[in-house]
């Protein structure tokens, strides 16, 4: 009976044993394939954020140019229009193809303008009937009568690469309807964005449109003529990748869905020896336990052969609570990367300002980098947050302006600065961005226009809550712009970004010089761009 009631136990425990063996391994084999998965959805998620980034130069680059041709005080020439588009790309330092198109509402083309030259291909006069359908035809005639921006599908140029064909109303300065422009530009640009990075050999990426036609680099398959000899060697139908090893996401740019999908190459395989090892492990031991109690007699031997069995067991699990720390780690590093590779930016453009001995070059990054720092600070803020979603609006801005003021400030200028922000006001994340891209515009102007170091100078700056919008007053005692001073036809960079930004978020400016220079800016909180 006491040999049996041993038996039982033994085997009890062996079976036991095995089951959390298994159960250890299907962990560890989850947690192998959570690590394959997580590093695809990092890759693809930094991908976008950076495409996003591209979208936002596109943003930038047409909203100006609708911007100048509306707003001059008489409709631009060709040569005007050239010249406004190399000094527009030279600013916001966009190097990749671009065509613009005006033409009037005949359908008839006026102008053609690339930065080196006007009308390369000589369709001047050549009226858009000719190549283009009744559909489009009358989605342009709507156009013409609409103040939006709007992103037909891709298109094959007779110049080599494909394009994003942008649309808006051509229009003077009294709203007069005079045609539409269509800036094409480069759909390159955009998606190299998604090969940047040193893993970019790993990962395959596919380009979508309308759900079902195909985009690289260098083609649009919709089954029209294509003019690029030049092939994408990393499209997506290179590589025997499987429909479900892909995850997609869609990008809207000006209501144009791009939908977008990575995925590995090679999908990276199991490491099996664990595994292995593991089962090995287990046989041994029950193999040993086979033969203790075959042996039973040897009590002393089988209680050490036991103790360093738990002592094996303690060491293992000691290693699985360290892998568990830095799979921990590795995830919360997730949610800071945004901001590092914000703050990379800012050392790369450091670096090029060691560089230049050009002082407006200098200048420039300078602004540059404190734009960029703005939006990292935001990142830093949202990781830091419970909700990973909202930001306090005071603590924001005053690590901002210190920051402003560590990087212009004179030490001989005198400041007395007030804020006045409710230190309970939240905001999100986009919308916390948009406003601290403005503060740091207007902070860095006062610094450079407004204070001087002989007098004692102010700076005020509050948020206050109407019932309907929300309003910034910024203030300093600097001169002041011009009288009559025109926001929407100004062409400091520094001023347009304000504009736009106001606009984006459903706001307006307003300015008065009294007793000091004051701003007003009223504004809604921006929709999340990310809905649980």
């Amino acid at each position: 009976m006491k040999i049996n009631k041993y038996h039982i136990i033994i085997t009890i425990i062996l079976l036991i044993g095995l089951l959390f063996l298994n159960q250890f391994i299907s962990s560890y084999y989850e947690l192998e394939r959570k690590k394959i998965d997580d590093t695809l959805s990092k890759t693809h998620s930094d991908a976008m954020i950076r495409a996003r980034a591209g979208i936002e130069v596109y943003a930038a680059l047409v909203s100006s140019l609708k911007s100048y041709t509306k707003n001059s005080t008489s409709f631009p020439s060709e040569v005007e229009l050239q010249t406004y588009l190399n000094d527009l790309l030279d600013e916001i330092h966009f190097d990749s193809s671009i065509i613009i198109n005006y033409i009037d509402t005949t359908h008839v083309f006026k102008y053609v303008i690339t930065p080196e030259e006007i009308d390369p291909l000589g369709i001047k006069g050549v009226s858009v009937k000719d190549f283009v359908d009744n559909e489009r035809l009358d989605e342009l005639n709507k156009l013409m009568l609409s103040e939006d921006i709007s992103l037909f599908t891709p298109i094959n140029l007779r110049e080599g690469w494909v394009g994003f064909p942008f649309n808006f109303s051509a229009r003077d300065n009294n709203n007069n309807t005079l045609g539409y422009f269509t800036p094409i530009i480069n759909a390159k640009y955009l998606l190299d964005y998604f090969y940047e990075g040193s893993n970019s050999e790993e990962f395959v990426h596919k380009f979508i449109v309308k759900d079902s036609i195909d985009l690289t680099r260098e083609a649009y398959f919709d089954g029209s003529p294509i003019y690029n000899v030049d092939k994408d060697f990393e499209y997506y139908k290179n590589f025997n990748v499987n429909e479900e090893d892909y995850i997609y996401s869609d990008i809207n740019v000006f209501n144009l869905k791009l939908k977008v999908g990575s995925s590995y190459k090679h999908k990276p395989s199991l490491n099996n020896t664990i595994g292995f090892l593991a089962y090995l492990w287990y046989f041994i031991i029950f193999f040993l336990v086979i033969i203790i109690y075959n042996q039973f007699s040897k009590n002393e031997r089988l209680n050490k052969n036991l103790k360093i069995a738990n002592e094996e067991i303690s060491i293992q699990n000691v290693e699985l609570e360290k892998n568990l720390s830095k799979i921990q780690t590795l995830i919360k590093e997730i949610h800071h990367r945004v901001k590092n590779n914000m703050q990379m930016i800012s050392g790369i453009l450091t670096l090029q300002q060691d560089e230049s001995n050009d002082a407006k070059v200098k200048t420039a990054l300078e602004q540059s980098k404190n734009r960029i720092n703005s939006m990292a600070l935001v990142h830093e803020k949202l990781y830091g947050s419970s909700s990973l979603k909202d930001i306090s609006t005071k603590e924001y801005l005053e690590q901002l302006i210190n920051f402003v003021e560590r990087t212009v400030k004179s030490d001989e200028l005198t400041l007395n600065k007030t804020i006045n922000i409710d230190s309970n006001l939240i905001f999100d994340g986009d919308t916390t961005s948009n406003l601290g891209l403005i503060i740091n515009e207007l902070v860095t102007n006062s610094y450079k226009y407004a204070f001087k170091e002989d007098v004692v100078n102010s700076l005020n700056i509050s948020i206050l809550k109407d019932p309907d919008f929300y309003v910034l007053v910024y203030s300093d005692s600097g001169p002041g712009l011009p009288e009559n001073y025109d926001f929407n036809s100004s062409k400091s960079l520094g001023v347009q970004l304000i504009v736009i930004l106001t606009e984006q978020l459903q706001g307006k400016i307003e300015y008065s010089n009294d007793n000091l220079s004051t701003f007003k800016i009223y504004f809604n909180p921006l929709q999340p761009s990310f809905k649980e």
